[in-house]
């Protein structure tokens, strides 16, 4: 081996320590004699990692013992909340959405802009995310010392080729092979080089087992309920993407061959069948405030639920029948993937305490291995910020992965690096 292949073997031995060690210490903070034995290494070698990630601001030891041990007191070693922080936006057809979280993986920050997407050119949809992007950059804790943008994930609706950043088809918000990745890389040129675009439905489902009501599931399924309906899947504590990264267009399956005409040009899809418009459309006539476009989606749907809440008789079963359709799905999925939970996104999440009991009659009927694999159907308690909190955990994940690209205390500058690793 070459001394040039040997001085890389070591780095890159070094860097993926270093990443353990932070790993396991934003898990649970403990002592480095602790640490030593919980990940089979030497106190010297953990001491050595830690005073790197120390010297960088990213972890700091407390200043005073553990009480009540006996002998030389134990020093805690804890995670530097706000050393770098991720930002996410998340493009949806009446808002933009912001959510900034910190190191340890905690949301510090949520923010919305009422936007109608499909009404904006390319370049005022890009002037809108600019702008939002701006504008939480400039809001505390980012301009405090030593706090870092450690960068910026877009999430879009459809079909989006993350390894490019291109949105190749997103109907919903209006765009056909958009290189966004590339026309946020210049205009947020002065802010960072760290920009990622991805599809939304596979952030909220980062989100959800980051920080949601299902963290830690290794193996899940988001599903939105927006304009159409997409799939996120996490399998074994990862996203799964499908050979091409376009995996989770759950909304064209086909639900009825007889059924209603897609958006896609196909007849029958699920989104079809109980997508947002599908749903409204069975829910009241021409004219109703509810098919109102002018109204936001979310306002909509309280009315929804108010008329549910009230017994409507039209309501009931319109949430019915999306209940049924959206049972046959999710047996699908169920019996496909096998996985812990489910959770529905968007509109179902509103509708949840109405839609829950056909949805289980329904996967109760067609799921094989129900009695023996239950799985469970959740409310997605992340709302509107799912997909916004998922892309500031891709930033997170990604910093983790490779700790050195933060600076050390007293270099000042940024973090420079226009394609961190996929590491989701």
């Amino acid at each position: 081996m070459s001394d040039r292949a040997a001085a890389m073997d070591q780095l890159n031995m070094r860097r993926s320590n270093l990443s353990l060690v932070l790993r396991e210490l934003r898990r649970q903070p403990r002592s480095r004699a602790q640490l030593a034995l919980d990940i089979d290494m030497t106190k010297g070698a953990v001491s050595s990692l830690v005073g790197e990630l120390e010297d960088r601001l990213l972890l700091r030891i407390s200043s005073e013992g553990t009480p009540g041990v006996v002998g030389r007191p134990a020093r805690a070693v804890t995670v530097t909340n706000n050393r770098a922080l991720g930002l996410g936006i998340s493009l949806s057809v009446d808002y933009l959405v912001g959510a900034v979280v910190s190191l340890a993986g905690e949301t510090i920050g949520r923010y919305e802009v009422p936007v109608h997407t499909p009404g904006l050119s390319a370049a005022e949809l890009t002037s809108a995310v600019v702008d939002l992007v701006g504008d939480i950059a400039g809001k505390p804790p980012f301009g405090e010392p030593g706090v870092l943008l450690a960068g910026v994930a877009v999430g879009a609706p459809d079909l989006v080729d993350a390894r490019s950043g291109i949105i190749r088809r997103s109907p919903a918000i209006g765009l056909t092979d958009y290189p966004l990745r590339q026309v946020l890389l210049g205009a947020l040129h002065g802010l960072t080089r760290n920009i990622q675009v991805d599809n939304d439905a596979n952030l909220a489902a980062l989100a959800e087992f980051r920080s949601g009501g299902a963290a830690g599931v290794s193996n899940l399924i988001y599903l939105t309920g927006s304009t159409g309906i997409g799939g996120g899947i996490i399998s074994e504590g990862r996203l799964f993407r499908g050979t091409a990264g376009y995996a989770g267009e759950v909304g064209h399956m086909l639900i009825d061959p007889r059924g209603a005409r897609c958006t896609c040009g196909s007849i029958g899809c699920w989104e079809a069948e109980c997508g947002i418009q599908a749903f409204l459309t069975a829910a009241a006539d021409q004219g109703d405030e509810i098919l109102d476009v002018r109204t936001p989606l979310d306002a909509r749907f309280d009315i929804v639920v108010s008329r549910a809440q009230r017994g409507d008789p039209r309501t009931l079963a319109a949430i019915q029948e999306a209940g049924t359709s959206l049972g046959l799905g999710l047996s699908s999925l169920i019996n496909i993937f096998n996985p812990d939970a489910i959770l529905l996104g968007g509109y179902f999440a509103k509708l949840y305490p109405f839609l829950i009991e056909p949805i289980r009659r329904i996967v109760h009927q067609r799921v094989m291995a129900e009695s023996l694999a239950a799985c469970q159907v959740l409310r997605s308690e992340l709302g509107l910020y799912a997909g916004a909190i998922g892309a500031a955990h891709l930033v997170i994940d990604q910093i983790i992965a490779n700790p050195t690209v933060v600076p050390f205390a007293g270099d000042g500058g940024r973090i420079e690096l226009e394609e961190l690793e996929d590491v989701s």
